[in-house]
C-alpha cells in the first residue's frame, strides 16, 4: 500500500445514476468485482450502491487498513448491514485512520461521498479520496453528541489536479485533542448525487435588527433573497422596546422583500442545555408564532442556536421541521438528513470566494450564514460576498436558491 502522507493530508439523482458515477453500475463490472471478492490475493472490490445508495456496510473489515488509532467491530448498533465500526485515537496519536485501496479505479465526479457517524463529542469525520497520483479531495462532516445517522459530508478542500474520474483509494479518519482519546462510531459508507449546476443559499441567523438595517440594502442591490431566522420571543413590538432585535415591521418588512422568515427556537438560547420538554417548547412555540404571524413557509425551517445540538433536539426538529441548518462545510450534495443539513456560519470573505469557486466548478450546494452587521467589517464581507457571488451568477454557473427549493429538489430518497 502506497504510504503517503496521511497527517498532514488530513490537517491542510436516483441510486442508479450514483452507480453509473462510480464505474460500477454494469452487469460486467458487477461481474468483475464478485470475481474481485473471491480473490485471496487482493483486496475485495467496492460493491455498487444499493438502492439506499450504500457502498459499504462493513459487514467485512478485510478491505480495511488501519495507518493509526484502532479500528474494531461494534455489533450493538448499525444501520446498515450488521455491524458498525469504532475508531478510537490515543494519547500518543491524536488520528485515527483506515484506509481501502479499490482494486480498479472508480469514477466519483458526481456524487459526495459520505458515513452514519456519533459521537460522544464534537468532532469532524474526514472522508477523503485520493486518485493514483496522490492528489486528494476531502470531506467533512462536523458533529455534536447524537446517535449513529447518516450526516451531510461537504467538500472542505481539493487538490485542483485530482482526476475524480479514477479514485484509487478511500480514507476515513478523525483528529482528537492534544493528550485527548476520543471515539467516533461510523458505518454506511454512501454515495449521493450532487447537483450538477452550483446552488447558493443565503441566510440570516439571530434576529439581530441590523440584519434588516444593513443587510436587506445590500441583499435589494443584487436582487437576492435570504432566509431569515428569528428567535420568536425576541422581536420587539416596535423601536421603543428595549432591545437590538428585529421589530415586528421590521420583519415584515423583510417578508415583503422576499425573505423567508423561519425560527431561531423561541428564545434563541441554545437548546441541549434544557430539558428535552423544554426544548420541544422552544420549537413548537416558535413555530406557532410563525404560523399566527402569517410566516407559514418560514415555519417550516430552522436553524440551531449556536449550531449547538444534543440527542433529543435532533429527534424533536426531524419531529417538528422540515429541514434544520446546522452548522458547517460547503458543496453538500443532495440532502440525506434533513434535521441537520450544513452552511457556513459568518465566512470571512477569502474562505467565502474559495467555496463559491469550487461550488461553481463541482456543482453542489453551498450555504452562506451570517450574524449581526452591526459593525462595519460584517457588512464590508457579506457585500464583497455577493459582489464575488454575482459574477458566477451572471455567467449562469451559480443560483440563488431557497430552502423550498432545496426541500423539493435536492432531498436524496435513493430512488
Amino acid at each position: 500500500m502506497r504510504r503517503r502522507t496521511y497527517l498532514a493530508t488530513a490537517t491542510g439523482a436516483t441510486a442508479a445514476t450514483v452507480a453509473g458515477c462510480l464505474g460500477l453500475g454494469g452487469s460486467d463490472t458487477d461481474e468483475e468485482a464478485n470475481d474481485d471478492e473471491t480473490d485471496d490475493d487482493g483486496p475485495p472490490a467496492l460493491d455498487g450502491p444499493d438502492e439506499d445508495g450504500t457502498l459499504d456496510d462493513f459487514d467485512d473489515l478485510g478491505a480495511w487498513t488501519v495507518i493509526s488509532g484502532s479500528m474494531s467491530a461494534e455489533e450493538e448498533q448499525a444501520v446498515a448491514g450488521d455491524q458498525s465500526v469504532l475508531l478510537e485515537t490515543d494519547a500518543d496519536d491524536q488520528q485515527a485512520r483506515i484506509v481501502r485501496e479499490l482494486p480498479e479505479p472508480v469514477d466519483c465526479s458526481t456524487v459526495n461521498l459520505g458515513l452514519a457517524v456519533a459521537s460522544e463529542e464534537t468532532i469532524t469525520p474526514i472522508l477523503q479520496l485520493f486518485d493514483d497520483d496522490g492528489n486528494v479531495i476531502d470531506y467533512r462532516a462536523t458533529i455534536h453528541s447524537g446517535g449513529l445517522q447518516r450526516c451531510n459530508f461537504g467538500v472542505s478542500g481539493m487538490d485542483s489536479s485530482i482526476e475524480l474520474t479514477e479514485i484509487t483509494d478511500i480514507h476515513i479518519a478523525f483528529l482528537s485533542a492534544e493528550d485527548s482519546e476520543d471515539r467516533l462510531l461510523l458505518d454506511d459508507l454512501y454515495a449521493v448525487p450532487r447537483p450538477d449546476d452550483g446552488q447558493v443559499m443565503i441566510q440570516f441567523d439571530g434576529g439581530h435588527e441590523s440584519i434588516e438595517s444593513e443587510g436587506l440594502p445590500i441583499l435589494q442591490e443584487y436582487d437576492y433573497p435570504a432566509t431569515v431566522f428569528v428567535p420568536t420571543d425576541l422581536v420587539r413590538e416596535d423601536d421603543d422596546a428595549e432591545g437590538d432585535y428585529l421589530t415586528e415591521d421590521q420583519v415584515e418588512e423583510l417578508d415583503d422583500a422576499g425573505c423567508t422568515i423561519a425560527s431561531y427556537a423561541a428564545n434563541g438560547q441554545i437548546l441541549d442545555n434544557y430539558d428535552e420538554d423544554d426544548q420541544a417548547d422552544q420549537l413548537t412555540d416558535a413555530q406557532e408564532w410563525l404560523e399566527d404571524e402569517g410566516y407559514d413557509n418560514g415555519a417550516r425551517y430552522f436553524s440551531y442556536p449556536a449550531g449547538q445540538y444534543d440527542e433529543d433536539t435532533l429527534e424533536l426538529v426531524a419531529d417538528t421541521y422540515d429541514v434544520g441548518f446546522a452548522g458547517h462545510h460547503p458543496v453538500q450534495a443532495h440532502v440525506v438528513n434533513a434535521a441537520r443539513y450544513p452552511r457556513l456560519l459568518n465566512p470571512e470573505t477569502e474562505d467565502a470566494e474559495e467555496d463559491l469557486e469550487r461550488t461553481a466548478t463541482l456543482g453542489g450546494i453551498t450555504t452562506l450564514c451570517y450574524y449581526s452587521l452591526e459593525d462595519d467589517d460584517a457588512v464590508e464581507r457579506l457585500e464583497e460576498t455577493l459582489d464575488h457571488l454575482e459574477d458566477y451568477v451572471d455567467e449562469g454557473e451559480l443560483e440563488v436558491i431557497m430552502p423550498d427549493d432545496l426541500e423539493t429538489q435536492y432531498v436524496y430518497d435513493g430512488e
